[in-house]
């Protein structure tokens, strides 16, 4: 049976990262479900609304400790879509990372969903119908096994919002003891930039009739200029994606990509690649294609 609580928690993030609050708090023992959690930061730049969010873990947790989990990958959230990076979150998100990281090496797993998301940044606008995030530990591998969804995604006040995905999938697996200090770069000192190596079986990202996948591995850290990846890219209908950029005026994005397309294999309707990301710049079989 569900327990409601008679009033939401006190938000755990030091007033000085971020101020959360949830019109509504129900806790299950292993799963606890928010509605209307707002979350802003103190200078009321940046926004997150959710209608509703359910976290759940199959480890021993306090109602408020599930709540603090949650609240810490919703700020996460924030700051990986919009680059906003606060010194005064990385304490307590280190934290709530070493508790997670703790779980998963004991073998346990954890889920987290959004339902009806916006983050907003100054006026630009990201809309989410839903997000889902898993994941699974493992007693004896050093590594941890995650999938990310996220759909319906739309923009307004975006730069190249035309050529942004509407969804997006990834499965990837990685070391648990690296979790911490990563979830303290993204959200707070991004300078840090402690690395995280991730293996990421696949990768999948849509928008109309465009299809972008792939699998390989990378190096994440909380800074996208100290982030490198490599691996294996495909996409399907090329064309409609060049047609797309000129559409937004971005003139040296449509002509990477249509030499990016001589020196691609072809196979069936997509173009494939060999890829790497490093310092902001994506190669494509040993060519730079210029996104800046």
């Amino acid at each position: 049976m569900s327990v409601a609580l008679t009033r939401p928690a006190l938000a755990a993030p030091p007033a000085s990262c971020a101020v959360i609050s949830h019109g509504g708090v129900r806790s299950t023992g292993q799963s606890i479900t928010l509605d209307a959690t707002t979350l802003r930061t103190p200078d009321g730049s940046t926004s997150l609304t959710i209608k509703q969010m359910q976290f759940s873990a199959s480890t021993a947790n306090t109602a408020q400790s599930l709540q603090d989990q949650a609240d810490a990958a919703s700020l996460l959230l924030v700051s990986a879509m919009t680059g906003h990076h606060n010194a005064a979150c990385s304490e307590w998100l280190q934290r709530q990372g070493q508790n997670v990281a703790t779980g998963l090496k004991a073998g346990g797993n954890y889920a987290l969903s959004w339902n009806t998301a916006s983050i907003q940044r100054g006026t630009a606008r990201v809309g989410l119908s839903a997000a889902a995030l898993k994941l699974q530990g493992n007693t004896t591998a050093h590594t941890s096994a995650a999938t990310l969804t996220m759909s319906g995604l739309s923009f307004h006040n975006v730069a190249n919002q035309e050529l942004l995905p509407s969804s997006a999938q990834a499965a990837f697996s990685l070391p648990a003891s690296e979790l911490p200090a990563l979830m303290a770069a993204v959200g707070g000192r991004a300078e840090q930039a402690p690395a995280v190596h991730v293996t990421i079986s696949n990768f999948a990202a849509q928008r109309g009739t465009v299809h972008l996948q792939g699998n390989g591995s990378a190096t994440l850290t909380g800074d996208v200029n100290a982030t490198s990846a490599s691996g294996h890219l495909e996409i399907t209908n090329l064309e409609t994606l060049i047609e797309t950029a000129r559409s937004a005026q971005q003139m040296k994005l449509a002509a990477g990509l249509v030499l990016a397309r001589l020196v691609s294999k072809k196979a069936d309707d997509a173009n494939a690649w060999n890829t790497t990301w490093s310092g902001g710049v994506l190669t494509v079989n040993g060519f730079p294609l210029p996104l800046k």
